[in-house]
């Protein structure tokens, strides 16, 4: 049996991109500098000027110039240190069940492979795909991110094929934008769905962890470094 798990919001609550900010932001403040580069090109993204590829590119801002084994390292402690401190016990309880069964479990995700495949190895996942995003010495301003783009949506589904993936039993997201991702699933297992995507996913189970986190604070305060 082959199972298909979402990262962000599924395995764990909020946005791991905007977590590893926050978390970059605390040990190395002087790059909070990175805002006077951000605001604009947010402004630049609600003008839709920009897509939303090019604005993940240039969030990573707040590491560029970091020396790639330095970020390596940062990326290790943030997932020994925070990530796998806060998945959600019914999502890994599932993961585990699976797991034991033998079946073929694949964590996608949206976010950059920097840490989503340290994730995916902590966890024991026979695969892993994450964005990819290409990392020389150093990190760019704006990382370049290989085709076809942003693991997101039906990008998911083309990485998917790569490795044989087309067809999966089961599913596991919280947002709907893997409606794509779960259109190749036969059973769809939905995490704290809001109410309108849970209605365009009717047959779904429905999984409800306590979230513990508030969107707007916990946004901006990652943004920030708080």
């Amino acid at each position: 049996m082959t199972v298909l798990f979402d990262m962000d919001g599924t395995l764990f609550a909020g946005d791991s991109q905007l977590r590893f900010a926050r978390w970059i932001l605390r040990r190395h403040g002087w790059r909070r500098l990175y805002l006077l580069w951000l605001l604009p090109m947010g402004l630049l993204r609600g003008l839709h000027i920009i897509n939303t590829e090019r604005m993940k590119r240039a969030f990573l801002a707040y590491a560029w110039g970091m020396h790639r084994d330095k970020l390596m390292a940062e990326c290790e402690a943030f997932v020994q240190q925070e990530i796998l401190q806060i998945l959600y016990p019914p999502v890994l309880d599932r993961l585990r069940a699976h797991q034991a069964a033998g079946d073929t479990t694949v964590l996608c995700s949206a976010s950059p492979d920097w840490w989503t495949q340290l994730v995916g190895k902590a966890l024991g996942f026979t695969h892993t795909i994450g964005t990819p995003t290409v990392l020389g010495e150093r990190v760019a301003l704006m990382p370049h991110i290989p085709a076809p783009g942003n693991n997101k949506g039906a990008n998911k589904l083309v990485r998917l094929a790569s490795i044989g993936i087309t067809h999966a039993e089961v599913g596991y997201t919280d947002s709907a934008a893997d409606l794509p991702m779960l259109s190749i699933c036969e059973k769809a297992v939905l995490v704290n769905p809001k109410p309108g995507f849970a209605r365009q996913v009717p047959e779904a189970e429905i999984l409800t962890p306590e979230k513990g986190i508030r969107p707007i604070p916990f946004t901006l305060g990652c943004l920030i470094g708080w």
